[in-house]
């Protein structure tokens, strides 16, 4: 069947009133029943008659919940970062800053779980094949536990080359190996959490993942006011009591994760786990993961070039780079509550050879993100450098952090579009260009812009921000370019 030959009119609501396959009780978006006749099957439902109305809907419907919950994520850093930022050491605050950017490099690095995950689950669901839903989950899960466990092994090397590669003064680096040490001792926690969430995200469950974040991100706000400055009775640990506020943070998100693939797929766990090894589609899987790791590297590669350029401008631009990255942070996870929703809804469509609705899904979404992306544009412009100041008292940092206003002001509608690209090409299972994409934004781009911006003219932070603008740049003009061929909708898997 070519795109578009698919009648637009034919929803998910009809399609798991033909398809036994698809249980009757998991969870939608929004928390609604995705079965036939009931309320919740209007959320993916495609009819045509008030379309407009009721596409916003559907997106927002998942859009939102995943957006809250994606905007709570890096709450783990910013609180940390806030609290540490009020202990008397400047180093104390660069310290807890790129050990968190390592985590982000290992986390981020294994993000083709959650990715992979919902990727392959998103088009089984929509094709109805309940079984190589479940199997994708416990696929990902024994990955996850595997991922985790030889990052704790291997901890000690991990922190030795990264933090020398990272760079940063003695007293930096000390107190972030020892935050580093403690922390590690999550990775099995928060990997199995990452596959789940892939999972919820694939079956358009959006409140899932937002019940894990919201778990998460209590228990360390709470644990961190705890450890770090000695309240409740807890031993005041300081940069340490943070690293264990986020392990046990972590344990808290799993727990609540796991309660809910329990309670809301409980007809899920009647299917045989026979052929969780099969070939075909375990080579579905290592194809998908392998390929979003080479575009996750790719990424890394360029956000850890610019810690490890800006560790050697001194502490105060350091200071003032672990402050902004976090309110980048902000924006991409707000904006990824729209890129999940892509993922899910444009896979969801394609599973059942709806190339017309994931069209129609793509475009309207790309709509919210631009605007999405004007608002935090705009809001930066304004207030960049008082809200530098919620975050530290020290004066020259604010100031470092005033100096890259427009830097990151401009450029935030651009990143909104490119965040939703990449999700519509995951829910469409193009995750080969999506990888090439990156390698090309990354060394045509953001290598060449830091060579000459930082290196050959001496642009300090201005200039290493610079360059990483120019890797926005990139991504957008390679995907916006795929996106208009159309090619993407011919790289279905279910």
């Amino acid at each position: 069947m070519a795109p578009g030959d698919q009648r637009p009119g034919r929803g998910l609501a009809a399609h798991l009133d033909q398809n036994p396959r698809v249980p009757a009780g998991v969870a939608g978006a929004g928390g609604h029943c995705l079965q036939g006749g009931a309320p919740g099957s209007k959320v993916l439902s495609l009819g045509t008659r008030g379309f407009l109305t009721g596409l916003d809907r559907q997106v927002l419907r998942l859009a939102i919940p995943n957006l809250l919950a994606s905007v709570s994520v890096p709450l783990v850093g910013i609180v940390d970062t806030a609290m540490i930022g009020r202990l008397p050491e400047v180093a104390f605050m660069g310290a807890v800053a790129t050990a968190s950017v390592l985590f982000d490099v290992l986390y981020w690095g294994v993000g083709f779980l959650r990715m992979g995950t919902t990727s392959l689950v998103a088009q089984f669901f929509g094709a109805g094949d309940r079984r190589a839903c479940v199997q994708t989950l416990y696929r990902s899960l024994l990955l996850a536990l595997l991922l985790g466990a030889v990052m704790v092994v291997l901890q000690l090397a991990i922190a030795q080359v990264g933090f020398k590669l990272a760079g940063g003064s003695p007293q930096v680096q000390e107190w972030g190996q020892r935050y580093f040490a403690v922390r590690i001792w999550a990775a099995p926690l928060v990997l199995c959490s990452f596959a789940l969430n892939g999972f919820f995200l694939g079956t358009a469950n959006a409140m899932g993942p937002l019940y894990i974040t919201v778990a998460t991100n209590l228990v360390n706000i709470a644990a961190d006011y705890a450890l770090i400055f000695g309240h409740w009775g807890a031993p005041a640990l300081g940069v340490v009591g943070a690293a264990w506020a986020g392990v046990l943070a972590s344990g808290a998100g799993l727990l609540v994760g796991s309660l809910v693939l329990v309670w809301q797929y409980r007809l899920y766990f009647t299917e045989s786990i026979g052929g969780l090894f099969e070939r075909r589609q375990l080579g579905h899987l290592f194809r998908t993961n392998v390929q979003l790791l080479g575009r996750t590297l790719c990424l890394l590669f360029a956000q850890f070039t610019l810690l490890a350029m800006v560790s050697r401008l001194g502490e105060v631009p350091l200071a003032a780079n672990a402050i902004v990255w976090q309110v980048w942070a902000v924006v991409s996870y707000g904006v990824d509550g729209f890129a999940f929703a892509a993922e899910a809804l444009v896979g969801n469509a394609l599973g059942r050879r709806d190339f017309a609705g994931a069209r129609r899904l793509a475009r309207r979404i790309l709509g919210w993100a631009g605007g999405i992306g004007l608002f935090f544009g705009a809001v930066y412009a304004c207030a960049l450098a008082p809200i530098g100041r919620v975050f530290t008292p020290h004066q020259e940092v604010v100031a470092a952090i005033a100096s890259l206003t427009w830097l990151i002001a401009l450029v935030q509608p651009l990143n909104a579009l490119v965040f939703v690209l990449d999700g519509i090409f995951i829910g469409a299972n193009d995750v080969g260009y999506l990888f090439r994409a990156m390698a090309a934004s990354a060394f045509l781009f953001f290598v060449p812009a830091a060579l000459l911006l930082v290196y050959g003219l001496g642009g300090g932070l201005q200039g290493a921000w610079l360059a990483y603008d120019a890797l926005m740049v990139g991504r957008f003009l390679t995907l916006w370019r795929r996106f208009r061929s159309e090619d993407w909708l011919k790289t279905f898997i279910a």
